[in-house]
């Protein structure tokens, strides 16, 4: 999890220095970005966790990622994400996704 979020951030960080942002405007940006995907992660990762995987909640989580993900510049993360969802049955990669949360 931690290393998808630092990566998601370094990334972040040179879209957003890209654009023009501020120094002060890009620490905001990276740690309402952090706080985002840290509780979106936490979620998922409660949902994996559940006896009984809710898939509906599962989906909603990726797709809350893979947005996350794309606005933070890491296309290739929330591309993986919506692969997730759109390939196959979610409720058959869920050792996919496990790995994921735990990396």
């Amino acid at each position: 999890m931690e290393d998808l979020i630092s990566e998601t951030l370094q990334i972040a960080r040179e879209k957003f220095s890209a654009f023009g942002f501020k120094e002060e405007q890009i620490d905001q940006l990276l740690t309402s970005g952090r706080n985002d995907l840290e509780k979106e992660l936490h979620t998922l990762a409660a949902l994996l966790e559940t006896e009984e995987t809710d898939i509906e909640n599962l989906n909603q989580s990726l797709h809350a990622l893979k947005g996350l993900l794309y606005n933070m510049g890491n296309m290739e993360a929330g591309n993986m994400m919506n692969e997730l969802r759109t390939e196959g049955k979610v409720s058959e990669r869920i050792d996919e996704i496990k790995k994921i949360v735990k990396r």
